[in-house]
């Protein structure tokens, strides 16, 4: 399952929204990826992402048919967060159950 959503998650409630139910699971590997209050050397104060709707979503669901191809997985979810962010919030989550 792929979303780009300019929203907060809640990891927590992400994953049991995945895993509930489907007891052949048994074993989930999950990132979350930050904003950084620095870039390059330089102070970062917010900032901002656009996507292109459609584009965003297609590339997103190659990485997910590449783990897939790779990797026996049960359930995927990948949300992709875009607007003004700033540091300490969290921009994208990877979820991979098997």
């Amino acid at each position: 399952m792929i979303r780009v959503q300019a929203a907060d998650f809640d990891v927590g409630a992400e994953l049991k929204r995945l895993t509930t139910g489907n007891t052949s699971i048994g074993g989930v590997a999950l990132f979350v990826g930050l904003v950084r209050d620095i870039a390059g050397g330089k102070p970062v104060t917010e900032m901002t992402l656009e996507h292109y709707p459609g584009m965003t979503e297609r590339q997103l669901e190659k990485i997910e048919a590449e783990a897939r191809a790779r990797w026996p997985l049960d359930a995927t979810l990948i949300i992709h967060r875009y607007g003004r962010l700033l540091p300490g919030d969290q921009i994208v989550l990877v979820i991979c159950a098997s």
